[in-house]
Parts: C-alpha cells; structure tokens; sequence
C-alpha cells in the first residue's frame, strides 16, 4: 500500500515549526512529519513579504491552508487575497490571543477563507485535521518540481510534490514546459525509498538523463495529457476590489500558474476593481496549467501585490 500525505501551507511566525521537522529551506521553506501512514508537509512563504512571489509559490504547492492570525495587517490582508484568488477553498483559521473573530470576519468576508474551520492551537489536533485530507490519486501521474539539485554518486534530484496520479520506480517523466524525457531512477518519501508515491506526496526523485538547469522550479513532470500550455487566449477575469486601478488594454502584469512567472500584456478589455468581465491577454512564454486559474499579480514592493485572477 502506497503512502498517503498531503501539503499544507501555513501562516503564523513559527507555526509550522511546531507541527514538523524543518527541511529544504529557500524563498520558502518546508517542513515534514509523519502521522502513521500520512506523510505531512507544511510550507512557509519565508521570503514574503519582501517579495509576493514565495506566497504566490506556496500556495501553489499545498493542498490546504492552515492559517494563524495573530495581528491585523498587509500581510495577512495580501495573504487572504492570494488564497482566495487561487481558489484555495480547504483550509483552517486559528486565532492569535490578541485577534478576536468578530475583528476578522470583515476581512475574510465573501472569501474562500470564511469557510475555513476554526481550530484551537494544538499541535497534535492540528496534525490529525490536517492529516485527514487524502488527494484522490486518480490520474496521470503529475509531479510539480520545487527544487533540483546535483547529488554526488545519485546524479540529479528533483524535489516537488506529486499533484495527481502515481508516479513508480521506473516510469519516463516528460520534462514541461521544455522537451526532455526523464527515466525515474529511485523514489524518496520521507528520507525512506519506496517504490511508488501517489498524489499529495512529497517526493525526491533521483533522474536519469537530466541535468538540474533541465528541470528547474515550475517544471512539471508527467506521462499524461491532463497538462494544457497557455501562451494566449480568452479567459474570464476577477479583479479585486483592493486594485489600486483598474485593468486596461497593454497594461503589463506579472501572471502565475504552477510555480511559473511570466509577464503578459493585456491584448483587449478591461475591468474596473471589484469586477469580472472578459479580457483577451498575451502571455511572454507558456506556462502549464490543469485547473486553468492563473493568478494576476503586480510584482513591485508596493501592495496590494494581488490582483485578481483569470480562468481560461
């Protein structure tokens, strides 16, 4: 039988350390537990808010959301933006001892965050609710690299999750975007070799004919057609009340699917803050998507960074 896990992002200073092991560290940094056959992965966006991008990529990765406010500020409001324009619908709220909910409710307000179940601050409690998410594996299999590297006597390792499907010992991945087939040579879950790993996992992967540069963070690894490329096209449009303008023909704006950035221009339409509508827009490379919801974002230092977000 396959071990089971799933991706939880987390906010609240030091709230995922509580709850597991720290382990790769970069713009964000994760951390690992193992609850009887579940394996649990949490993610911190350490790099926000200096920049939106390592929120943007956190919530990308996880499957879940587990949130603490302990203070009422821009972070948490652009936090509360990007899981609501990302459509992160399953989730958790704990309430700092400062914060009362009649102090939030306002914020979270017709978002996906007011679904949210509230918890009290115990880690174990935390870790069974959090465990309790079991990604269905139906599929091809779909494995989203966050990190790749060089391993002296292994060769090269990507790290990432698998996000649909079950990826097996042995399987040949193709690299996307890019056009390279990677042969799967060993499986890692959990510092522990297995021979399959099925969607909500946590992965290293040890690959065969693949350098790092061939599968840097965004690369998606699969064998299916489930995988669609967007370089341009028609989407319906949300732009968010907290826009600072409103968004218009050749406007530039920085556009995010599946731990892919790219800048896309506005090609027609328009849409005022706090409107849906269509718009046709222009993407400066291709970038994969499955659900089809790319996140719109302004990539300066000033928030409100989020912007909205297309479905195509």
């Amino acid at each position: 039988m396959s071990v089971t896990g799933n991706v939880s992002f987390t906010y609240g200073q030091g709230l995922a350390g509580l709850l597991g092991k720290k382990g790769t560290s970069s713009d964000i940094t994760l951390y690992n537990t193992k609850l009887g056959d579940s394996v649990l992965t949490f993610i911190e966006a350490t790099g926000f808010p200096e920049k939106i991008q390592p929120l943007i990529s956190a919530i990308n990765i996880s499957d879940q959301a587990l949130v603490r406010i302990d203070s009422l500020d821009g972070n948490l409001a652009e936090t509360i933006m990007a899981l609501d324009h990302m459509g992160m619908e399953k989730g958790f709220l704990i309430y700092g001892k400062d914060v009362r909910e009649d102090q939030v409710a306002p914020l979270i307000e017709d978002t996906v965050i007011q679904g949210y179940e509230v918890l009290e601050e115990q880690p174990m409690v935390l870790k069974e609710k959090l465990a309790g998410l079991v990604p269905d594996p139906a599929g091809d299999p779909v494995v989203q690299v966050d990190h790749s590297f060089q391993v002296k006597g292994v060769g090269t390792v990507a790290l990432g999750v698998v996000k649909s499907g079950t990826v097996k010992k042995y399987d040949v991945l193709d690299a996307v975007p890019g056009d390279v087939k990677v042969p799967v040579k060993s499986i890692q879950v959990h510092d522990t070799d297995v021979p399959e790993a099925v969607a909500g996992v946590r992965v290293g992967l040890a690959l065969k004919d693949a350098k790092p540069d061939d599968i840097p963070r965004g690369t998606i690894l699969t064998t299916g057609n489930e995988l669609r490329l967007i370089k341009e096209g028609q989407a319906d449009a949300s732009l968010s009340k907290y826009a600072g303008k409103a968004l218009e023909a050749d406007d530039i704006i920085m556009v995010n699917s599946m731990l892919n950035y790219t800048p896309a221009r506005i090609a027609s339409g328009s849409l005022d803050p706090g409107k849906t509508g269509k718009i046709v827009f222009e993407l400066e490379k291709e970038v994969p998507t499955i659900s089809g919801n790319l996140c719109l974002m302004d990539p300066g230092q000033k928030p409100p960074r989020i912007l909205g977000h297309l479905k195509i």
